[in-house]
């Protein structure tokens, strides 16, 4: 089987086919991924364009915002849940014991979660578009930021899957990118404004440095020569947590089946 045909099985089949047959689930997706464009719609115009420091309007900034942390949590809880249900329903030993190495395997179950939040992205930019947003994109500066940001997110989705494995209950890493998209990445307020502790904390996080690449790459057109400090401070998170993914997969593989706890949950 090819890379083409893993793909297609991890994304369509496991994935999109199992997600569009549960039509309520489906409705509440599409439920919570636009009313908090409509909510911090009408912030916005009640707090007025002095709000955000970023050239653009409010609307703006928390678009973008919006559009882009779903990669940091919801992806990310995407795998760990899906890693926690194969425990539950017994079936995480029949998936171990496919031709994939255990890396591999966790690569290829982290793209549905990438999958159904590109749907989401692509929602809350047509909504924000909807409402007022005008887009000024440079496609290589975007197409940058988007790269470095999802080999971040991936080394996220390794570290947390691989917890799960071991911990069997409770994802630490889950609850980190909860707080961390809400409070530190600067999704609906800059980070500018957090006391200095908390700033520096949040400089730590790879969603920080994404989104002001990707306000600026499309609200801005800036070239990538304009934004070389989110790209390089991207790249260096991305290796950070991507070499400590792979090195935590394959440490929680050998300590689950040399301990035998496959089928504990």
């Amino acid at each position: 089987m090819g890379l083409i045909d893993r793909l297609y099985s991890f994304i369509v089949i496991r994935g999109f086919k199992v997600w569009i047959s549960y039509r309520t689930q489906v409705a509440l997706n599409l439920a919570s991924w636009s009313l908090p464009v409509f909510i911090y719609y009408f912030i916005g115009i009640a707090l007025g364009s002095s709000a955000a420091s970023f050239r653009s309007s409010y609307i703006s900034f928390v678009t973008v915002g919006l559009a882009f942390q779903g990669y940091f949590s919801s992806s990310i809880t995407t795998l760990a849940g899906r890693i926690r249900n194969e425990e539950l329903i017994g079936t995480l030993e029949y998936d171990i014991a496919t031709p994939l190495s255990p890396l591999s395997f966790m690569m290829y179950s982290s793209t549905w979660g990438l999958a159904i939040n590109s749907i989401n992205a692509l929602m809350t930019l047509l909504i924000g578009m909807g409402l007022g947003v005008r887009y000024s994109i440079n496609w290589v500066s975007w197409l940058l930021v988007m790269l470095l940001y999802m080999v971040s997110i991936i080394g996220l989705n390794l570290i947390a899957g691989a917890t799960v494995l071991v911990v069997k209950q409770g994802n630490p890493v889950a609850l980190f990118t909860s707080v961390a998209s809400n409070l530190l990445g600067g999704t609906v307020f800059p980070v500018t404004v957090l006391p200095q502790f908390l700033k520096d904390i949040s400089y730590l996080i790879p969603l920080t440095w994404a989104l002001d690449g990707f306000r600026s790459s499309m609200l801005n057109a800036a070239p990538p020569q304009m934004i070389l400090k989110d790209l390089y401070s991207l790249a260096l998170l991305s290796i950070i947590y991507l070499i400590i993914g792979v090195l935590l997969t394959y440490i929680a593989f050998n300590r689950i089946m040399r301990e035998g706890s496959v089928q504990q949950y």
